[in-house]
Formats: structure tokens, sequence, C-alpha cells
């Protein structure tokens, strides 16, 4: 390990530097700047039931509300910070960003609440009122934080607590920053301004309704559809050999967040439906996944007209009945079951066998397509399950002499999690969408923003980085407030949980090259220490789409990188805080100064 200070080895458990004496870094809680979301939900009239009440009593009510809250909250990847009195802190998006963690911190508000509605409902008299409050903002947070520590600090803490305080009983409310980010996706009432105690402005609110989208999903963009020309003829001709000479193929959609992958998907769903086709939609969940084979289970329940909410008994008698009218007598008992047991209707003995349900659900899609072409969509498979996956390598790899085309949406890092994915099927197309071209953002913003300045139109473009969905954002931010230089929360949600993704070493690379600049060298990241494997790092940036090794060098005998986008670049710096920030640039400058024969010459740099 390199000095931070003088740049000399020193010895992994060394706590100073042998040559210049300089302190290295101690292990402790790592600290990070983050967008958090923090929900905070309290018992209203706490006080006044526990009046006289036996302390046993209240022991035992506080336990069940307590336990009810907690697991609904970890449900959707909360943590749960502290307990104070009556009231529950927990925290979304630490340690690790995830691109929707303000849509599960009011998911999680919404099922709390719910949760204590059947808690009164299964104890009597327990009558427990709760309200609670959702505030997403930047905060310090402690990565490796021990028991009893402070996960997240700043005044987005301070503020959710005292929104829930305003809250009317049996609701939730968000402030501002939440709902920016989670307009999409609830029905979100606006409220009177709240005076809130120890801030100096009214802080606005809204009251949360009923959701209006699955959950991490996003309404189907209405832009017209833009760069994707090459992609779609691809799909369109595997479609057409799929139906035309009954050979069933796997496409895999590649891209990460907001890049169009559904958007494709549906423009090509379009055009199967035109044609008489049919399509059949099956989407993973990041949580909320009742059975291991969600995806699959949508399929057959689109298929064959259940909805989510239907009795299980009634779920039962509609997929027995269209089971019946798609296969011959003596299969319908045995497919029904497997195919119960797919859905998760909790009504049938386990299958002794897991190929069991594959083949089930195999002759399920094969006798469909026989009364019509079928395009099978798996969306979100980076979530999906092993179990799913496996179904789906099952499917391509046995469904033959069928018009059906099976169409999988996933992130770039799903490939790290399953490199063999798609090797020894007979049809299997591998499609990378890569952002848009400068004149191809233009004529996207020019479509959502008519007679736009060139100057505005120069920003987003630059901004952006030809991610459609930041395009939208960006103008959308740009619409609320022409003059904002912020990045909006959307964008940089989705960023944050890109990098978040990373392994640590990784991840640290990152970070340590956004101190050095939009363009970096391997050997001055090399001297800022704590990656084990620089180039091993660098690699793995790179194939992710995050960096870009350049083919030639402005430093000599050092190998320079870039950062594929600016976007990246600030987006990690951001995360680090200031003191980190401070180290690391005396560290690069240190380094630098050692590397020329006159430190003069660049004294620019060095400044």
């Amino acid at each position: 390990m390199a000095c931070r200070h003088c740049g000399e080895e020193v010895p992994e458990e060394a706590r100073f530097c042998p040559s210049c004496g300089a302190e290295q870094a101690v292990a402790g809680p790592q600290e990070e700047r983050k967008v958090v979301s923090v929900l905070f939900v309290d018992v209203v009239g706490s006080t006044a039931h526990a009046d006289g009440a036996d302390p046993e009593d209240v022991r035992e009510r506080n336990q069940l509300y307590y336990r009810e809250t907690r697991e609904r909250i970890e449900r959707y990847g909360g943590v749960v910070e502290k307990f104070i009195g009556d009231a529950i802190m927990a925290v979304f998006g630490a340690p690790l960003a995830r691109s929707d963690d303000a849509e599960r911190a009011v998911r999680a508000a919404l099922s709390t609440l719910e949760g204590i509605r059947e808690l009164n409902e299964r104890h009597a008299g327990l009558d427990l009122q709760v309200r609670a409050a959702v505030c997403s903002g930047e905060a310090m947070v402690a990565i490796n934080a021990a028991p009893g520590e402070a996960l997240a600090t700043g005044d987005v803490v301070n503020t959710a607590a005292r929104l829930q305080s305003a809250a009317p009983p049996g609701r939730a409310i968000v402030g501002e920053n939440t709902y920016r980010l989670t307009r999409h996706a609830f029905g979100l009432e606006e409220l009177p301004s709240i005076d809130a105690k120890g801030k100096r402005d009214a802080v606005r609110a809204w009251l949360v309704g009923e959701p209006l989208v699955s959950p991490a999903s996003r309404p189907t963009s209405q832009t017209p559809l833009v760069g994707r020309d090459r992609e779609l003829l691809i799909v369109r001709t595997v479609w057409d050999r799929a139906v035309n000479a009954s050979r069933p193929h796997l496409v895999t959609v590649l891209g990460p967040a907001g890049i169009g992958k559904s958007r494709l998907a549906s423009e090509m769903a379009m055009d199967v439906e035109a044609q008489g086709g049919r399509t059949l939609w099956g989407r993973s969940l990041p949580y909320e996944e009742q059975t291991p084979y969600r995806g699959a289970g949508e399929i057959v329940r689109r298929a064959t007209g259940i909805f989510e909410n239907e009795p299980v008994d009634v779920a039962r008698d509609k997929l027995a009945a269209a089971v019946a009218s798609l296969f011959p007598e003596g299969e319908v008992a045995e497919t029904t079951r497997y195919l119960s047991l797919l859905l998760g209707l909790g009504l049938d003995e386990p299958a002794s066998e897991v190929i069991h349900l594959q083949f089930a659900m195999r002759r399920f899609v094969e006798l469909l397509s026989r009364e019509q072409p079928v395009l099978v969509v798996f969306e979100d498979i980076h979530w999906a399950d092993a179990v799913l996956l496996d179904l789906i390598d099952y499917l391509v790899s046995h469904v033959q002499e069928h018009r059906i085309l099976f169409l999988a949406l996933a992130r770039p890092e799903f490939m790290e999690e399953r490199p063999s994915w798609g090797a020894g099927m007979a049809g299997s197309t591998t499609l990378p969408l890569d952002p848009l071209t400068p004149a191809e953002a233009a004529q996207v913003i020019g479509s959502l923003l008519a007679k736009a300045q060139a100057s505005i139109v120069e920003r987003v473009v630059a901004t952006a980085g030809g991610n459609p969905l930041f395009i939208e954002e960006l103008v959308a931010s740009l619409a609320d407030d022409p003059l904002s230089e912020e990045l909006p929360g959307t964008v940089l949600a989705a960023i944050s949980a890109r990098i978040d993704s990373l392994p640590a070493a990784g991840r640290t690379a990152l970070l340590h090259a956004s101190v050095i600049g939009q363009t970096f060298w391997r050997d001055v990241l090399a001297h800022l220490g704590d990656v084990p494997d620089v180039d091993e790092a660098l690699d793995a940036l790179e194939a992710r789409g995050l960096v870009q090794r350049r083919s030639q060098s402005q430093v000599e005998g050092d190998v320079e990188f870039t950062f594929k986008h600016v976007l990246i670049r600030d987006t990690a710096y951001g995360m680090l805080p200031r003191a980190a920030r401070r180290e690391l640039h005396a560290a690069t400058a240190a380094h630098v100064e050692r590397s020329v024969p006159d430190p003069a010459e660049i004294g620019w740099v060095l400044a």
C-alpha cells in the first residue's frame, strides 16, 4: 500500500508511514454523501393509550407494532435505524443506493399503514393509529455503521420527522424531493405548506394516494422512437423467421436504466399484434415477489384472464378452464396443478421435481402458439430469481418448431451474474442498446420542447449522455425551473444506483478516479491506494461502460482513461465527503509532483 502523503510503500498493518510519519487511514465506519429517502412512522395518541395501562400490556402492544412495521419496511429494502419512543425511523438508499429508493420508501409507508389496520383487525381492542412521512435528500451515510450508530445524518432526517408529526392519522405525506421522484408512481395531492419547527421556510408537502404503476416501473414514453431503427429491424427479422419457419429464438436486450429497453419491446409488441400475433408480458420485481416464478406466473395470468387481486379459488377455476380449452383431456388435471404451483396459489401439493413445472409451462406456451404467433417478453430479468432464469433457459432450449419469440430485457450487470446466458441455445441473440447520438438526442428534445433555444438543446444533449429517460427528465426539470442547474433526482438516483452496484474494488477505483478528473491515468490511480488490483478494476469499469481507455496518453509511460460521461464522474465525486476529497486531491498532487523533473512546469495542474 502506498502512503497517500509521500507515496512510499507502507506495511499493511502500519498506522503511520515509516518514511514521512503521516498517519494512515484506520479501520472505522466509512462515510459517503448520498441521496437517501427517510421514512418516519409514529403512533398517534400513544401517551393517552399508555395512561394508566398495565406495563405488560403496553410492552405487548409496542412489540406488535414494532414487529409489523419492521417487517414491512425491510420487505421494501429499508433499514430500520432506530426507535424513538413510538416513532420508527428507516432509511432507504443506505448503505447502497437503488434507482427507486424514494418509491420504495413510499410503498413501505403505505404497506405499514395497511399492516397496522390488519393488526387491529386481528387483535381485538388494539386500536392502533399511525401516520407516516417520507423525505428525500442528501445525507452523510456511514457505510459500515455499527449497531447503535447513526446510519444517516442531515437535514433530511429532521425534515422527515417534522413532516410526520403533521401527517393526518392513517395517512402518509411526502416532501418536495420525494414528490419529484415519485409523482409518476402515486396519486399525490398537494397540501398547504407546513410550518415545521426549526425550518426557516414553510415545507411543501403532498398527501399520498393510491399507486399508479407497478413497483419500479414507469409509464411508457409517448415521444417518437428515435435512433432504434437498426435494433427494431433485427428483432423484426428474428420474429419473421420464428413465425414463418417455426424457429423459436431468444433475443436478450441489454442496457442501463432509462436507455429504452421497455420502449423497444413495446414497439415490437405493437408490430406483433398488428400482424395478428399475441404478446405476453412477464415482469420480475425488485421486491414484492410472492413466488420465485413471478415473471412466468404473470404470463399465465395474462393468458388466462386471472387478476392479481382475485381470490385463489376464483383464480384456480379460471386457470382450470383455460387449461381445459387448450390441452388434451388427459393432461388437464396435472397441468392445472403445476401451473397453479407456478402461480403460487397455495392450493396444491408441491412438485417433487422442478422439471414438472418447467414442462407444464413449455406445453402452455407451445399450445398458445398453435392458435397465433406469440411474443413472450420477460422484463427486468436482472431482478429474476435463479429458478425463473432456469425456466427461461429450459423454454428456449426445448421449445422447437413453434411460432414463438422470447424477448428478455436486462441491465448489463446481469451478464456478470449469468455469463453463460444464451450459450448452448439453438437460437439466441444479444442486442445491446447504445446511447443516442447527439443528433438523435436533439431530435427527441425537439419533440418535447417545441422551438427550444439552441443553447438549451445543447445543454440537455451534453448532460443526458444519450439516455432517453435522462433527456425526458432534464426537459421536465427545465419546464419546472428553466434556470435550475441541479441534476433531476431521478437522473442522480439512476447513476448512483449504477455506481453502487459495482464490485467493491471497481467502485473504489471509480470514486478515486473522479478526484483526478474527467480524464485520469492508471498509475496515478494506483498510487492513491485502496484498490488491490487496479487493472482488474479498470477492466470491470470499462466492461460496464463507465470509463473508456484511450489509444494515446498525454502522460508518457502511463495509460490514460476517461469517464464515459461527465454525469458519471460528477455523481461519483459528489459521493465523497469533503475530507476525503481533500485527502485524495493532496495525494494526487503529490504523485504528479514527484512524476516530473520540474513541478513548476505543471503548476496549473497541481493547482
